[in-house]
């Protein structure tokens, strides 16, 4: 096991007042699943467990012994050597007094390790500003920012966030990852109340007479920092974003698929006499060519729906980051604008009667997707 120290600032609180160190270390897999299980019996945080276990082992060893002798530089590792193996006593070790309170005396859940990405997902305690701050950074900056960090909600309060741009809209975009849908999607309102909850704060410097005006331009400028740091929904209507890349890979590789249907579906589902061999012959006339009308609205949905995503599409293949090889991602997308302007184009040689009725049912937006190129 290995570790390392690093000073750090920490908010003022009232006495007793916690020290300014926290504690990084690694450990196995093993390891981690002891350290989860008996912080978890313990019904407390792995940091106030470690404490504890730690101020168990020191008074085992040094029962009389103040810590704060050993942070003063009055005690030696000779000395302590000397005590664990009961050669010398701590009053033979004629130490000063000292005017600090006892460590010991300290809380156990003052002591916490830095936290971890795990540790931000998961509900715990509210996190300060500065480890929130901290935690939010980029990684050669000493923080876990990235495409997948998820805050819990639990670990930021109402009066938290401070008057910074980008900590603070990425601190509020963790949280909108940690609450998004299963499959990934943050819809725009979610992020409107985030900012409603944590950022209205911010216009506190204002005059009143300007806090209305001020309320506005926090809304607007915080919605747009969040919403820029997740991926917009390829639905074109659809007012929502994607938590994670991840997520929004899976939803174009499903379009993919989507366009290879549509296209595999133009042949029968626009032409009514093909389509009602398919279907049970039992069915009056009129009843049948209602469900033709509905399912080639369905249809010519898709087509607009996945039209606009392969926009998207082509956005992700001009990112640095994008997931597939070039070649694989060219080849996947080729595929998708093929596919639909075959679909298209069947589409355009439907009767005009039939296509006019399926365009009434049809949502304009849809409708300037399908026309436009």
């Amino acid at each position: 096991m290995a570790a390392s120290t690093r000073s750090v600032t920490q908010p003022q609180q009232s006495q007793p007042t916690p020290k300014n160190v926290q504690k990084t270390f690694w450990t196995d897999s093993p390891g981690d699943a002891q350290l989860d299980a008996l912080a978890a019996l313990n019904d407390c945080s792995q940091g106030a467990l470690l404490r504890s276990l730690i101020d168990e082992a020191f008074t085992e060893q040094f029962d009389d012994l103040d810590p704060a002798h050993i942070e003063q530089g009055q005690v030696s590792i000779d000395d302590l050597q000397a005590l664990a193996n009961d050669e010398i006593t701590v009053d033979e070790l004629d130490l000063t007094s000292i005017t600090t309170e006892s460590v010991t005396e300290y809380e156990s859940n003052s002591y916490y390790l830095t936290v971890t990405p795990d540790d931000l997902a998961e509900p715990g305690p509210e996190l300060d500003w500065e480890t929130l701050r901290d935690a939010v950074e980029n990684p050669e900056d000493g923080g876990y920012w990235n495409d997948d960090l998820e805050i819990h909600d639990s670990r930021i309060g109402e009066e938290t966030l401070k008057a910074s741009h980008r900590p603070a809209a990425r601190i509020l975009t963790g949280i909108a990852r940690s609450q998004a849908y299963e499959n990934g999607i943050v819809p725009h309102t979610m992020i409107e109340d985030l900012v409603n909850e944590y950022c209205l704060l911010l216009t506190n410097r204002l005059t009143d007479g300007e806090q209305e005006r001020g309320k506005v331009h926090i809304r607007e400028t915080y919605t747009n920092l969040i919403a820029n740091q997740l991926y917009e929904n390829p639905s074109p209507v659809a007012n929502s974003y994607y938590a994670t890349k991840t997520d929004l890979h899976a939803r174009l590789q499903g379009e993919i698929e989507t366009a290879q249907s549509v296209a595999e579906r133009a042949e029968t589902v626009t032409d009514f006499d093909v389509w009602q061999q398919t279907q049970d012959s039992a069915i009056d006339d009129e009843t049948l060519r209602q469900q033709w009308y509905s399912e080639f609205t369905t249809w010519l949905e898709d087509i607009a729906r996945t039209k606009h995503a392969g926009r998207t599409y082509v956005t992700e293949l001009q990112r640095s980051t994008y997931e597939y090889e070039d070649s694989e991602a060219k080849t996947a997308f080729d595929a998708l604008h093929s596919n639909i302007h075959d679909a298209v184009a069947a589409f355009e040689d439907v009767p005009a009667k039939d296509r006019v009725a399926v365009i009434e049912s049809i949502d304009e937006t849809l409708l300037t997707v399908i026309h436009n190129d």
